[in-house]
């Protein structure tokens, strides 16, 4: 067998072998959680952040994009 075949069979072989054990150490960390919440946690706040603008400039109450415009 030559050197070349030999390098990509170890290759090929390391490669089976981390793939194995990356998938159970991903199925090892995911914890199932026994409630049945789906949201984040925390406090949702809508309110737009106070900015400190510079005299002149004036923030609009609400900004239209494109997808909004058309519907």
């Amino acid at each position: 067998m030559s050197p070349t075949l030999i390098d990509l069979l170890l290759c090929g072989l390391a490669y089976v072998v981390i793939s194995y054990f990356l998938g159970v150490w991903s199925k090892f960390q995911q914890v199932p959680t026994s409630n049945s919440d789906d949201s984040e946690g925390g406090k949702f706040d809508s309110n737009p952040p106070v900015l400190d603008l510079p005299p002149g400039i004036s923030w609009r109450e609400k900004e239209l994009v494109d997808s909004e415009i058309f519907q």
